[in-house]
C-alpha cells in the first residue's frame, strides 16, 4: 500500500488517526495496510512537527515540507 492511503486513512477515519498517534505499525496491521519504515518515520515526524490548524486534513505535499523544515 502506498503512504498516500495511509494519510487518506489518517484524514478520514478518525479512529485510525487515533490509533496511529499511539501504535502506528498496529493501526496499520488493523487496517491491513503496510509501507516501508522510512516512510512510517517520515510520515510520523511530519505529523508530530506539522502545522495543520483545527482541520484533519493532511496532505503529502504539506508533509513534505514539514519533513524539510520548509514549514
Amino acid at each position: 500500500m502506498s503512504l498516500a492511503q495511509v494519510v487518506y486513512n489518517i484524514s478520514t477515519d478518525n479512529e485510525f488517526a487515533s490509533q496511529w498517534n499511539l501504535d502506528p505499525e498496529s493501526a496499520l496491521a488493523d487496517k491491513g495496510l503496510q509501507i516501508s519504515r522510512k516512510e512510517q518515520t517520515f510520515l510520523t515526524a511530519g505529523l508530530k512537527n506539522g502545522r495543520f490548524g483545527d482541520s484533519r486534513k493532511v496532505r503529502l505535499s504539506e508533509l513534505a515540507l514539514v519533513h524539510r523544515g520548509w514549514m
